[in-house]
C-alpha cells in the first residue's frame, strides 16, 4: 500500500467525521453561547481550559509512544495498550483527586465550583476514550475513531439542546458533556473487547521503564502546549474575570476548530510517518514538504477571510452581545496558520525519535507565553491574550524550523520561496476579489474559494503533482466508500 493510499486510507472517513463534528460544535456553540450568555458561558470555557491542562498529566504522553511503536509492529498492539490504559486509569484518578482539590482551595462561586468539577468527570472519561482512540490509530482503524467521535458530538449536541429546552441553568448545561463522554467511551470499550486481542498488562520494570522514559517526553510536550495554549483563558480567568473569558474564548473556539483540521490530519500521518521513518526516510521527507505546502495554503485564506469578515462571524454564531469582542478573533486567527504549520513539524520530530526536542521547544513557548499573557492581558485584557497567543505560536513555528534545518529534513530557502510567493499572490487576488465589491459575508465564502482555487492553477500554487496527488485522492476515496 503507497503513501498516499494509507494517508487516503487513514483520512477518508475522519474528514466526513470533522464535517459533522465541526457542524454540531457550530449549533451547540449557536444556541450555548446565545443561550447562557457572556459571563456564563465564561464560566463554561473556564472549565475547558481548565480541564485542558490538567487532562495533560492523565496520560503523560504514553499513549503516543505506543501508537509509534506499534505502528511500526502491530504485534505490540495486546502489551503496549494494556499496560498504557492500565496506567492511564491510575493517573487519571490521581489528577482527578488534584483537580478537585485545586479547584476548592480556588475560591470560586459555588456555581463555578460545580461546573469546574462536572467538567473534572469530563477530564477522566475524555482520557480514556483518547487512550482508546490511540489503540485505533496505531492499528491504522480510523473509522472507530470517527464513529467515537460523532457519538460524542451528536450526543452533546442534542443532550444540550434538551436541558436548554427544560430551561437548565448553566450547571445542568455542564453536565451534558461528561454524559455524552461516557456514550463515546462506552462504545470505545466494546469496539476494543470485539475488535482487538485481549489486552495484557506488563508489569516487567525494563518494559515500564522504557514507556517513561520514551513517552514522558511527549507527555512534557503536550503540558507545554496545552500550557501555552490555554494560559490565556486561565489568566483571563483569575485577572479579568468571566466576562473577558468569554469575549475572549468565542473567538478562542473558532481557532479550535480551525487546529481540529490539523489534529484530524496528524492523527492520520503520524502513524505512517513513524513508519516512514524506518522504511523510507525519502519519502518521509517528501510527504513533510507537501505537507507544510498544503497547510500554508490551507491556513492562510481562512485566517484572511476571518480577518476581515470577524464581526460577521461573531454575530451570526454567538449574537449580537458578543461583538464587541471580534477584534480578539481578528488578531486571533493568525495563530491557526503558525499552529498549522508548527504541529507539522511538532508531528514529524515525533516521528523522527526526536520527541524530546519537541518537548524543550514546547517549554520555551509555554514560558514564553506565561510572561507575555501576563503583562500584556494586565494592560489589554483579552485583546492583549490574543497577541499574546499569535506571538506564541509565531516563536514555536521559528523555533522547530530552525531545530529541523540541521536534520536531512530541513526545507530549503531557495526552493520554498517559490511556492510561498505563488501562495501569497493567490490569497492577494482572493482578497481583492472579495473586498473591492463590498460583498457579504454569506456571498463572500463560495466566491472566495472559486477565485482562490482558481488563483492557485494560474499562479502555479497547485502544481501538476499537486493535481495528480488531488484526482488520486477522489479516486481512492471513491472507491473507498463503494
Amino acid at each position: 500500500m503507497n503513501v498516499t493510499t494509507r494517508i487516503i486510507k487513514n483520512s477518508g472517513l475522519l474528514i466526513l467525521a470533522s464535517i459533522i463534528n465541526n457542524l454540531m460544535t457550530f449549533i451547540l456553540t449557536l444556541f450555548t453561547a446565545r443561550y447562557l450568555g457572556t459571563y456564563d458561558y465564561g464560566i463554561i470555557s473556564s472549565a475547558t481550559s481548565l480541564v485542558g491542562v490538567f487532562g495533560i498529566f492523565c496520560d503523560l504522553g504514553l499513549a503516543t509512544y505506543a501508537i509509534r511503536e506499534v505502528s511500526r509492529d502491530k504485534r505490540r498492539t495486546s502489551v503496549y495498550f494494556g499496560t498504557v490504559f492500565f496506567l492511564r486509569v491510575v493517573f487519571s484518578l490521581i489528577t482527578l483527586g488534584i483537580y478537585t482539590i485545586f479547584i476548592l482551595i480556588s475560591h470560586f462561586n459555588p456555581v463555578e465550583t460545580d461546573v469546574m468539577l462536572l467538567f473534572g468527570l469530563y477530564m477522566v472519561f475524555n482520557s480514556l476514550t483518547l487512550c482508546l482512540y490511540s489503540l485505533f490509530q496505531s492499528n491504522e482503524k480510523m473509522e472507530y475513531q470517527t464513529i467515537g467521535n460523532v457519538i460524542y458530538s451528536v450526543s452533546v449536541l442534542l443532550i444540550i439542546l434538551l436541558l436548554i429546552y427544560i430551561h437548565g441553568d448553566v450547571k445542568v448545561v455542564a453536565s451534558g458533556y461528561p454524559i455524552a463522554i461516557v456514550l463515546s467511551f462506552s462504545y470505545s470499550l466494546y469496539i476494543t473487547y470485539k475488535h482487538y486481542p485481549k489486552l495484557s498488562i506488563s508489569f516487567d520494570k525494563l518494559f515500564i521503564k522504557e514507556l517513561f522514559v520514551k513517552g514522558i517526553p511527549f507527555g512534557i510536550t503536550s503540558v507545554f502546549t496545552s500550557i501555552y495554549f490555554w494560559i490565556a483563558l486561565i489568566l483571563l480567568t483569575f485577572l479579568s474575570g468571566s466576562y473577558a473569558v468569554g469575549l475572549f474564548s468565542s473567538s478562542q473556539k473558532l481557532l479550535l476548530v480551525f487546529s481540529a483540521i490539523f489534529t484530524l490530519i496528524s492523527n492520520a500521518i503520524f502513524p505512517v510517518m513513524s513508519d516512514l521513518y524506518i522504511k523510507n526516510r525519502d519519502e518521509l521527507a517528501n510527504v513533510y514538504h507537501k505537507l507544510m505546502k498544503y497547510m500554508l495554503m490551507l491556513g492562510l485564506p481562512i485566517a484572511i477571510g476571518s480577518a476581515i469578515y470577524s464581526k460577521d462571524i461573531i454575530y451570526i454564531i454567538y449574537g449580537s452581545e458578543y461583538v464587541v469582542g471580534a477584534n480578539a478573533l481578528t488578531i486571533l486567527i493568525w495563530a491557526g496558520v503558525f499552529m498549522f504549520l508548527s504541529s507539522t513539524c511538532s508531528t514529524l520530530l515525533g516521528a523522527i525519535n526526536k520527541q524530546f526536542t519537541a518537548t524543550k521547544i514546547a517549554a520555551i513557548g509555554a514560558m514564553f507565553s506565561v510572561v507575555l499573557n501576563t503583562f500584556m492581558i494586565m494592560k489589554f485584557s483579552y485583546i492583549g491574550a490574543s497577541i499574546s497567543t499569535v506571538c506564541t505560536e509565531f516563536v514555536i513555528l521559528l523555533l522547530m524550523l530552525l531545530t529541523l534545518r540541521r536534520t536531512e529534513y530541513s526545507i530549503s530557502p531557495r526552493k520554498s520561496v517559490k511556492p510561498v510567493i505563488q501562495i501569497v499572490i493567490a490569497n492577494i487576488i482572493m482578497t481583492i476579489a472579495i473586498v473591492y465589491p463590498h460583498l457579504t459575508f454569506l456571498v463572500a465564502v463560495p466566491v472566495a474559494a472559486m477565485v482562490y482555487v482558481v488563483a492557485l492553477l494560474i499562479t502555479g500554487g497547485i502544481n501538476r503533482e499537486d493535481r495528480e496527488i488531488v484526482l488520486d485522492f477522489i479516486d481512492k476515496f471513491r472507491n473507498r466508500n463503494r
